[in-house]
C-alpha cells in the first residue's frame, strides 16, 4: 500500500461490509484458527467460507486483522489500484467511497433493512407486484432505493470491484 492509499481501507471497509461480496471463501486450513478467533466458517459442498457482513467488522476495522482469512489479507479493491497507482486521488476516491454509503443509506431506509443486515438478502426476497397498482404503489415506496441498487451496481462495478454484481463471493 502506498501513502497515497494508506487508511482508505480503514476509511471504507465495503468489502467487509456485505456491500461488495456474499462471502469470503477460506482455505481448509484457516478453519481451526478463524474459529478460534471467532469467525464462523460454512462448510458447504466442500468449500470453506465466512459469510458478510464480516463478525470482525467494526466500523471499517477488523477485530481479527492479524488473523483474517488469507483470501482478505491479499485482496485489493480497484479503488485502492487507481490511488496507489497514481490514475485516481485519495479524495476521488473518499468521494466515491462517501457516494456508495448515501447509496447505501437510501437501498437501507426505504427498504428498511437493519444496519450489520445483507442488503442482498433482503433484495432477493422482495417480491414482483401481482397487479398494475401494486407496481405503482411499489415505484413509490421503493423507486429511490431501487435506483440506488441501480446507481450502486453501476459505481462498485466501475470503482471498486469488476466482478461486482450483488453480493458475490470474494
Amino acid at each position: 500500500m502506498s501513502s497515497d492509499s494508506e487508511g482508505l481501507c480503514t476509511d471504507c471497509g465495503l468489502c467487509c461490509d456485505g456491500t461488495f461480496f456474499g462471502a469470503v471463501v477460506v482455505a481448509p486450513e484457516e478453519t481451526e484458527r478463524l474459529v478460534r478467533v471467532g469467525l464462523p466458517v460454512l462448510q458447504r459442498e466442500g468449500a470453506c467460507s465466512i459469510a458478510q457482513p464480516c463478525k470482525a467488522l467494526r466500523g471499517c476495522l477488523c477485530d481479527v486483522y492479524a488473523d483474517r482469512p488469507s483470501a482478505c489479507a491479499t485482496y485489493e479493491c480497484e479503488l485502492r489500484k487507481r490511488v496507489d497507482a497514481g490514475a485516481s486521488s485519495l479524495e476521488e476516491a473518499r468521494a466515491k467511497i462517501a457516494t456508495i454509503r448515501a447509496l447505501l443509506a437510501t437501498i437501507r431506509r426505504d427498504f428498511e433493512i437493519p444496519e450489520g443486515a445483507s442488503i442482498w438478502e433482503k433484495i432477493l426476497t422482495l417480491e414482483e407486484p401481482s397487479t398494475p397498482e401494486g407496481a405503482a404503489l411499489a415505484r413509490v415506496r421503493y423507486g429511490a432505493a431501487i435506483q440506488a441498487v441501480g446507481a450502486l451496481l453501476e459505481l462498485g462495478g466501475a470503482a471498486f470491484e469488476p466482478r461486482f454484481a450483488g453480493g458475490g463471493t470474494r
